[in-house]
């Protein structure tokens, strides 16, 4: 699953307009995210056990988009990162492998999809 992001466009006012873009593995697999949360097995999953995504800075290329990007794992990477025992230093090391903004494509999508209420199915079609 991709995800979307905003580019401003300018000359638009005091609050710039947004371009939204879809942004997806260049081959379709599923995206796995670094986050972070206090969330422990057995804990309720409620509001106070929330995640945070890890980002890293944009790259040449998907800068043109966003100056950050979320950190995606590669599959076996993102089950390591899974374990609640892994020390920090080794989580980090993790983070370092994510995978290259290389393995990732974008295109512009309607500006209604900036919206979070927007679900049609044409949300990921190219304007």
């Amino acid at each position: 699953m991709g995800g979307d992001e905003w580019k401003s466009l300018d000359g638009h006012g005091p609050k710039p307009e947004k371009q939204p873009f879809y942004i997806h593995a260049k081959d379709d697999s599923p995206l796995f995210f670094a986050a972070l949360s206090n969330w422990r097995p057995g804990a309720e999953k409620d509001e106070a056990h929330g995640f945070a995504i890890v980002t890293n800075d944009a790259a040449v290329g998907m800068i043109d988009v966003h100056d950050r990007r979320p950190v995606t794992l590669p599959p076996d990477i993102a089950l390591q990162w899974l374990d609640f025992e892994l020390p920090a230093p080794q989580a980090i090391g993790l983070l370092e492998q994510g995978l290259p903004e290389t393995h990732f494509t974008w295109h512009p999508v309607k500006k209604a999809v900036g919206n979070s209420r927007y679900e049609l199915p044409d949300a990921i079609d190219p304007v």
